[in-house]
């Protein structure tokens, strides 16, 4: 009997022996390469190689410092420590990268043939040094060093035998006959033999500082992803870092990595938000004579002085936060030098458009150009509130005179100081001044200071080592115009003032009532200002004043005072006390005088006053600091209306001295000193038409039957009294 033949292994069973066999054998000789690796790996010649390669294609030394280590898992990495990036030859200073840690994620492939096979790159603890020097060379120009390579290409004859020799590169082109190699070339030919890659920055910091205009700027924990696209093409990159104490956002596009290298230029998409700002730039980036943009620029902040701070420059002293600011300009940036075009915007409740230039400088930035505000706000650039504390004394020497301010209601004509009307302890800050220094055009709807406001002003602003000088070339203010100069010092210890100016056509009343608290003075008027102070308020400054005022008022009234009432009723017998009375006004047609003051007090001798039927002249003082005046006023009747039936005295030519004492907004009347009130009484008794009133006036003055006689203050007095 015949044995039936053993049946023969099936086809699939024999192939999944044979994989099993190769999947064996396979693991063997990763197993054998991954101890090499550990073992032996040639990551010196890596190293080596890369060294090599660097100093090819940017001309710089790569100097690495650290071990030199393979890392397996989780993925297979070549790790560099203390590695640095040297600056440009004869450059010196600090070098221009230098890393803690290097980590390249590299193929098995590529560390075993030495081809380029990078996936992503890490540096751990990076210092970014981007500095100019005083000559204008730049540590991230690369010195033209000849034509690119091939990275880690090897001609095959380096490696007989020297196995710890770095390998002999062999180009891949020449440049052109004639043709100056390029060194964004060589970095473009590196690019393409890593795109794609992605590149992590941890821990890092960056310097930029240009040593011929002194601008320098720090950017600290730095943290970025980067992605290099294909054909060394679009690089996308976000991230965050700490600028000034603030941490920032950041997300970028760019269009072409290679153009910028080659070309210099490229397009490039911009946003940064934080806590101080929200900004978004797009436009163009160009690295060809430096670092250049020109796009669009969309910026927003909460508040002015928070932003200013982030920036880098004194924060903006403002009494009241002036409020969020958003912008929209046209932007060109070229080597620290920036250009602001057709810019519109808010600041708080302020509209505002401009064209402006700024410049980098060695002190204090210069900026320049035109700017149209709908309202200038001095004081809330300038004023600091005041403390809850007492107010300072004043700064005067002379003791204010008698007649303190009085309490009471309102009578029409004088502002209540209890009201809140004195002269402001907000602190004067003349930190904004130091800002910048700038030549400025500026228009704006209103100018505002405190209550004082004005319509459309035009004028100029120049700013020089902590001095504003403002030129008013043109001002509308309460019905008139204005012109002159006012310049503030912030140099010394406390602010110094000085103002001239010219004031045509002004409504007087509401001028004063807003500039000095009272409003007893109506009419169109002229006024000439040549004043200096100093101080950190403005009760120190009106302190210190120096200087001149001449005023000149036609067709007003002086308010609460009727003067012809007041001698016309002695011209008929009713002699009616000098008061101040509600709705009372003295008219005139001209009213002239000059002030000169000295440390806040001004001192007038020629005041006069016209109206058609009294002339009035005035000499005395008024004290600032104290809003306190004491003065001697000197009516003189020219023609009374009072009929000539009902007449009892005839004042005409008869000069009656009044002083005025006290705090200006609500002054006292009284008569002037004993002669003058004698000589006024003589004179009135002159006059009489009544033979019973000179009778009663001859017995006063003790000239009748041995009357005893009595002071001319008692006469006066009892006369004015007598109703």
């Amino acid at each position: 009997m015949r044995r039936a033949p053993a049946p023969r292994p099936r086809q699939g069973t024999r192939a999944l022996r044979v994989a099993a066999y190769a999947g064996l054998g396979l693991g063997c000789v990763l197993i054998g390469v991954i101890a090499f690796l550990i073992v032996a790996a040639p990551v010196e010649l890596a190293r080596d190689r890369l060294i090599e390669q660097v100093k090819a294609h940017t001309g710089r030394d790569l100097v690495v410092s650290g071990p030199t280590s393979l890392v397996v898992f989780p993925r297979l990495a070549l790790s560099l420590a203390d590695v640095a990036l040297a600056a440009p030859p004869g450059m010196g200073g600090e070098p221009t990268l230098a890393v803690k840690t290097l980590e390249a994620e590299i193929s098995l492939t590529a560390l075993l043939t030495g081809q380029a096979g990078l996936g992503r790159l890490i540096l751990v603890r990076p210092k970014i040094e981007l500095r100019v020097d005083a000559q204008g060379r730049r540590s991230w120009d690369f010195a033209d060093i000849g034509p690119a390579s091939a990275p880690f290409a090897d001609s095959g004859r380096h490696n007989e035998g020297r196995r710890n020799e770095a390998p002999r590169l062999v180009p891949v082109s020449a440049p052109a006959p004639g043709v100056a190699p390029s060194s964004g070339g060589n970095v473009a030919a590196m690019l393409r033999t890593l795109s794609p890659v992605s590149i992590g920055v941890r821990e890092g910091s960056l310097h930029y500082g240009d040593e011929r205009s002194g601008v320098s700027y720090d950017v600290a924990a730095l943290d970025a992803d980067l992605l290099l696209g294909d054909g060394e093409g679009p690089l996308q990159g976000k991230g965050s870092f700490v600028w000034h104490e603030a941490t920032m956002t950041a997300a970028a596009d760019l269009s072409s990595l290679r153009a910028l290298i080659e070309e210099g230029a490229a397009r490039l998409s911009l946003r940064l938000t934080g806590r101080p700002v929200e900004a978004r730039y797009d436009g163009s980036i160009d690295i060809g004579a430096g670092l250049a943009l020109k796009g669009t620029l969309d910026l927003k902040s909460t508040s002015l002085e928070t932003l200013s701070a982030w920036a880098g420059s004194t924060p903006l002293a403002a009494a009241r936060d002036a409020g969020a600011l958003a912008i929209s300009s046209s932007l060109t940036f070229d080597n620290g030098r920036v250009a602001l075009a057709d810019l519109t915007g808010t600041l708080g409740d302020t509209s505002l458009s401009a064209n402006l230039t700024i410049e980098p400088r060695p002190a204090r930035p210069y900026a320049s150009g035109t700017v149209q505000l709908s309202a200038l706000d001095v004081g809330g650039l300038l004023l600091r509130p005041a403390s809850d504390a007492a107010p300072e004394p004043a700064m005067s020497e002379r003791p204010p005179v008698q007649g303190g301010p009085p309490k009471g209601s309102r009578v029409r004509g004088f502002t209540k100081r209890a009201g809140g009307t004195d002269w402001s302890d907000d602190s004067i800050d003349p930190a904004p001044l130091a800002l910048a220094d700038a030549d400025l055009t500026v228009a704006a709807d209103r100018l505002i200071y405190k209550d004082v406001k004005t319509g459309p002003v035009r004028l100029s602003l120049a700013l020089d080592d902590s001095v504003a000088r403002l030129t008013l070339r043109e001002v509308l203010l309460y019905e008139g115009r204005a012109r002159g100069v006012a310049t503030l010092d912030g140099r010394g210890q406390a602010p110094a003032v000085t103002v001239k100016m010219l004031l045509e056509g002004v409504a007087a009343q509401p001028l004063l009532k807003d500039a000095l608290g009272f409003d007893w003075l109506e009419g169109k008027a002229t006024l000439t200002v040549a004043l200096a102070g100093q101080g950190g308020t403005e009760r120190q400054i009106v302190s210190t004043l120096n200087g001149k005022i001449d005023l000149a008022a036609s067709n007003g009234t002086i308010d609460a005072i009727d003067v012809g009432k007041i001698l016309r009723g002695i011209e008929q017998g009713r002699f009616a006390g000098l008061r101040v009375a509600q709705g009372e006004k003295t008219p005139f047609s001209e009213l002239a005088g000059s002030f000169t003051l000295a440390n806040g007090i001004a001192d007038n001798q020629d005041l006069r006053l016209v109206s058609p039927n009294l002339r009035i002249t005035g000499a005395g003082s008024f004290n600032l600091p104290a809003r306190s005046l004491d003065y001697t006023v000197r009516a003189k009747v020219a023609t009374l209306n009072a009929s000539t039936e009902r007449a009892v005295v005839n004042l005409s030519n008869v000069e009656i001295p009044v002083r005025i004492e006290g705090a200006w907004d609500k002054p006292t009347f009284s008569l002037a000193g004993q002669e003058q009130i004698l000589e006024a009484v003589k004179q009135i008794g002159k006059t009489i038409k009544s033979q019973d009133v000179q009778d009663a006036i001859k017995g006063l003055l003790g000239e009748g039957d041995g009357q005893q006689k009595v002071k001319p203050r008692d006469i006066l007095e009892k006369l004015l009294k007598k109703q």
